[in-house]
Formats: C-alpha cells, sequence, structure tokens
C-alpha cells in the first residue's frame, strides 16, 4: 500500500494550526543506553507476577464519519482546559491540574479545525497486505529492553495488555485507553510494566509496578459515547515506582516540525503472536501522511500493539526519537498521536 493516499483523502481529528511559538524548530527529550552490564544484568526489582489470562487490549476502532460527529466545538479556551493532566495514583487518588505554562505557550493562538473521516468502514483487523512484523528475540539488548509489556485490571475486574516505552528513568508513555475506559466505569488500576519481555516465562528484567498514571483532561471531558470523539487527546504517561531507565536506559521523545519521509518503527507486543513475544513492524512515513496532531501508515500492528511508540532511528547518529504512539485503526491504515509542540511539553513536563 503506498501510504500517501492517507492524507490525500483523509484528515483526522482536529489541527493544532497558527501555533506561535517562534521558529519551527525541533524539540526533544534525549534518550539513554543505560548502564554498561544492563544486558546480562538480571536483578532488576520485582512488583508481582503477570497475569497469564490477561486479553490484548484491542486498539479502537474508527467509522466512517465518527470523528466529525465528535469534533470539539474550537472554543480555545475548552483547548487549554483540554490540555490539563488528570492522574491516577496507586493510592487510588484522583488528581487534576490545569494545563502547565509551557503547554499554554505551544498553543498560543491554536485555532480548532473540526475534521472528518470520510472513508472506509469499520475494521476487523490491522494486519494489512500480509504480515511483515519481524520478532525481537534479543529483548534484552537495547533499545529493546526500554520497551515492553504494560498490564493492567480494569474497572470490571479484567486483564488486559498493552504496550508501552522508557522515555526516562522512571517514565513510560503508552496510549490514554490503555489506562482509562471510558465504558467501563474509568481508571484501569494495578499497572505492572515488563521490559523486555521475551515470552511469559521469560521477564529478563523482571516486573516493575506504579506510582501514578496520567491521562488528558480533554481525552475524559470530550468523550461523547464513542472512541472517535477522543482519537486527538489519546496518550498516556505512566510513572513507574522504581527508576529502571537508570539501569536499561530509555528512548529519546520530541516535536520535529517538519515530520515525514521517515521509517517509522513500531515495537510491541500483538495479541496474536504467542504471548508475551516481542515484534518490530516498520514501514515509511511520508509527509502527506501526517498533520499536526495525527500520523498515518500501514505498519502491522494488532490488539496489545496498542500504546507501542512510533520512533525514527537516524543511522547517522544512531539516535532513536519517539515522535508519536500508536493507537487506533480503520480498515485501510492505522493511527497514531503525533507529539507536537503542545503534546511533547505536556509529557515532558511528567517525565521522570
Amino acid at each position: 500500500m503506498n501510504s500517501s493516499i492517507f492524507r490525500s483523502s483523509v484528515c483526522i481529528g482536529f489541527a493544532l494550526t497558527t501555533l506561535a511559538v517562534g521558529p519551527a524548530l525541533a524539540q526533544t527529550s534525549g534518550g539513554s543506553t543505560g548502564s554498561p552490564d544492563a544486558e546480562t544484568s538480571r536483578a532488576a526489582p520485582g512488583a508481582g507476577e503477570l497475569n497469564r489470562d490477561a486479553t490484548p487490549v484491542d486498539p479502537p476502532k474508527v467509522p466512517d464519519g465518527e470523528i466529525s460527529r465528535g469534533a470539539p466545538a474550537g472554543d480555545p479556551e475548552d483547548l487549554i482546559k483540554g490540555f490539563g493532566t488528570v492522574s491516577r495514583s496507586k493510592g487510588g487518588e484522583e488528581k487534576r491540574a490545569p494545563a502547565s505554562e509551557d503547554v499554554k505557550r505551544a498553543l498560543e493562538d491554536a485555532a480548532m479545525d473540526p475534521a472528518f473521516l470520510d472513508d472506509g468502514d469499520e475494521a476487523s483487523r490491522q494486519v494489512l497486505n500480509g504480515d511483515d512484523r519481524v520478532q525481537i528475540t534479543s529483548t534484552q539488548k537495547y533499545p529493546f529492553r526500554t520497551i515492553g509489556l504494560l498490564q493492567s485490571e480494569g474497572p470490571d475486574g479484567e486483564f488486559g495488555t498493552c504496550s508501552a516505552t522508557l522515555i526516562g528513568p522512571s517514565t513510560i508513555i503508552t496510549a490514554a485507553h490503555c489506562l482509562y475506559n471510558h465504558d467501563k466505569g474509568g481508571w484501569n488500576a494495578d499497572f505492572l510494566f515488563a521490559p523486555g519481555l521475551n515470552g511469559m516465562d521469560d521477564a529478563p528484567f523482571g516486573v516493575v509496578g506504579w506510582q501514578d498514571a496520567f491521562i488528558l483532561q480533554g481525552y475524559i471531558d470530550n468523550y461523547q459515547g464513542f472512541y472517535g470523539s477522543v482519537v486527538p487527546w489519546d496518550l498516556g504517561v505512566v510513572v513507574l515506582d522504581q527508576p529502571i531507565g537508570d539501569q536499561l536506559g530509555w528512548l529519546g521523545f520530541g516535536h520535529v516540525p517538519n515530520l515525514g519521509n521517515f521509517g517509522a518503527n513500531i515495537i510491541g507486543y500483538p495479541g496474536d503472536k504467542p504471548p508475551g513475544t516481542m515484534w518490530r513492524a516498520s514501514c515509511n512515513v511520508n509527509s502527506a501522511d501526517v498533520d499536526e496532531i495525527n500520523l498515518y501508515y500501514d505498519c502491522d500492528t494488532y490488539p496489545g500493539s496498542s500504546g507501542s511508540s512510533i520512533y525514527d532511528y537516524n543511522p547517522k547518529t544512531k539516535d532513536r526519537l519517539v515522535v508519536g504512539v500508536n493507537v487506533a485503526e480503520t480498515e485501510t491504515y492505522n493511527i497514531g498521536v503525533r507529539l507536537n509542540d503542545a503534546y511533547f511539553n505536556w509529557v515532558l513536563g511528567l517525565r521522570k
């Protein structure tokens, strides 16, 4: 599939335009390769065992016209309110905080442009044009050890799994729908992160617990009974209870203004493969398939891949930069939330 057809016929979510933030310069938070002996060390702390009956979380499906029905009204004050933070602690305390000054600056003079999906029916799968995913078995090596399986218990008592990526010593990035379920009553709980998991019987760095989970207030406030109303807000952060990134390292993340024509890497734990095994999908993302809020691509994903980071690898510098998070699907392509200027600053303000 030629991914350039996506943006020629489809615009999804809302666009944050006319950002008054000065010159279009990249903003990044650097990565780390961790401790030199991390590859052979298996002494990371443990926080319990993964539930073998956990079900890979289905990525939300976006049927024709759904987002246009849920498009935000475009009030700048509502936009700023949506960039507030809602958090839940391990102890069950929920807090709300307004958008930070850095996020407000990124949103200054931003306009909301309601857009719509005008192509395709509800998807039944995400593997497109044949399966070209490759299993990663050397999960203890960098950067693969920075990626892990994220398990949580839903409000209904059912356990589910997503994918997540270390972006700091104690911080992972994922999708909001891996942390909060509108239809089942709200926050998930009992998050466990297994970095570098290589099958359910091989957690080379143990299983790590959590301290706080964070989503955007817009993910809650804009929900209108269907996922399309909150696609642009589907971004989540979890602060772990151990700084395992000091040992394992983490990936850098950032906002690249002229993003496009890059090779996307999406690594996670798809549910159609043996439980707990890590797989990589890769594909080219053209400039025409990138807007201010979303990325559109034909990388193969599957339930369980929700929350996987989308990163670009620079072969010259050997740097890896997370530029988005895999969140949703249509029948013909998959969708990621792009780390634009505002999202970058929101995540940066939570990173530990």
